[in-house]
């Protein structure tokens, strides 16, 4: 597939099967996210940490939802996979964010290519701000924090249908 081709068809899944997928598959998606540019060339900065653990992202899922209206919802849409990208504190306010959102979108990209559903999942991070001892648990290295995660699988068959084209963003041209 064509790098613009996969942009276009790009969607955010919310229904995987529970197959795993191949190692091959999640080492490209993977590499896919360590090519992805990076502010002041930190590349240091920054880690990937690979969740399949069911019980482990049920608990991060739970600590993420607990008190909200979402509260028992699974905010992975039971990926079979979930890759953290986590982040030192950077010398430039805001840009942990940046990179992450760098990386996320060459992994979704990348699901995309490789016939995979995906889903940016910001919310985890809240699991982990509420429950610091998950950290630990998926072996976040210190020094690093979670800023946002992405989750990957196969699609279920309602979830594998074509995107809905919703897209008003306004331009102008100078």
């Amino acid at each position: 597939m064509e790098t613009l081709k996969a942009i276009a068809r790009r969607k955010t899944t919310r229904g995987f099967k529970p197959d795993p997928i191949s190692e091959a598959d999640l080492s490209a998606i993977i590499q896919a996210a360590i090519e992805g540019p990076v502010g002041m060339a930190a590349y240091d900065s920054l880690h990937l940490t690979v969740v399949g653990d069911r019980e482990v992202l049920d608990g991060i899922s739970g600590a993420a939802t607990r008190g909200t209206d979402r509260e028992g919802t699974d905010i992975f849409y039971g990926a079979p996979k979930v890759i953290v990208i986590s982040s030192k504190t950077p010398p430039v306010p805001g840009l942990e964010y940046s990179n992450a959102g760098c990386l996320a979108e060459n992994m979704l990209l990348a699901a995309t290519e490789l016939g995979l559903g995906s889903v940016y999942v910001f919310g985890s991070v809240h699991g982990f701000n509420r429950e610091p001892a998950l950290l630990a648990d998926i072996g976040i290295p210190k020094g690093f924090k979670p800023v946002a995660s992405v989750a990957v699988g196969y699609a279920t068959e309602e979830a594998a249908g074509e995107p809905k084209r919703k897209r008003n963003i306004t331009v102008n041209r100078v």
